[in-house]
């Protein structure tokens, strides 16, 4: 298994263990049978808001994990190979629905719980977070666009009025509902990963067959560029 391979595993694998300690708090909310309390969505806004207000550290730790597998599938899918257009590609295809989700359900959903959380003796510190200095940085130094958004984003969250109950619940329930679709979406790339790197070695294994009874290899994986005639089949 080579290093980018292992690279694109090892990370997804990572992210996903993350995600599984979520698993116990979006099943309360998602596919509990029994009603709905105040305690059950206070618990998964407490447990979401453990991970918005926590050291830099961890956020710069699990973004970086993120880069990795990004750039790892991105160096295979380079290669050009056959099984990395339709593996890796397909990774890469996964990873930008992941990163989709993430930008447009996650973090705005945590953000927007971190000001007005039912349990108000959770909110969040006084220092604003990352995402709120950088719409703030684009909202003062950006006249175009950017900064227009920046300034609508951060007026419509100063004047967001308080969640009622079936508001916060339905809130609460999509964002577990994502954090749900991510993980099964990372479990599609450590399969495509590992399914890539076994029909890799099976080539290698017949290669090497070949080769000792001085046959014609198997076309190699790695050293064939995939061709338009077969980009289009």
């Amino acid at each position: 298994m080579g290093l980018l391979t292992s690279a694109s595993i090892v990370s997804a694998s990572f992210l996903l263990g993350v995600l599984f300690t979520t698993i116990v708090w979006d099943s309360s909310l998602l596919f509990g049978k029994q009603i709905l309390t105040e305690g059950t969505v206070t618990a998964v806004e407490n447990y979401y808001l453990t991970w918005w207000n926590a050291e830099m550290t961890v956020k710069v730790i699990l973004h970086v994990v993120v880069g990795i597998l990004f750039m790892s599938l991105v160096g295979k899918f380079a290669r050009k190979s056959e099984t990395a257009y339709y593996f890796s590609g397909a990774s890469l295809l996964l990873m930008i629905l992941v990163a989709s989700v993430y930008i447009v359900i996650t973090v705005p959903s945590i953000r927007l719980i971190a000001q007005d959380p039912l349990d108000k003796s959770i909110l969040a510190s006084s220092i604003p977070d990352t995402f709120t200095r950088l719409q703030a940085y684009f909202a003062k130094s950006n006249t175009g666009p950017l900064g227009d958004r920046a300034r609508n984003a951060a007026a419509a969250l100063r004047n967001a009025e308080p969640m009622g109950w079936d508001k916060r619940v339905e809130h609460n329930s999509v964002l577990c509902a994502g954090n749900t679709i991510i993980a099964a979406l990372l479990v599609g790339v450590v399969v495509l990963q590992i399914s890539e790197w076994y029909v890799e070695e099976q080539l290698a294994k017949e290669n090497a067959e070949l080769a000792a009874q001085g046959l014609a290899p198997v076309v190699a994986v790695e050293a064939v560029a995939v061709t338009e005639e077969k980009k289009t089949q």
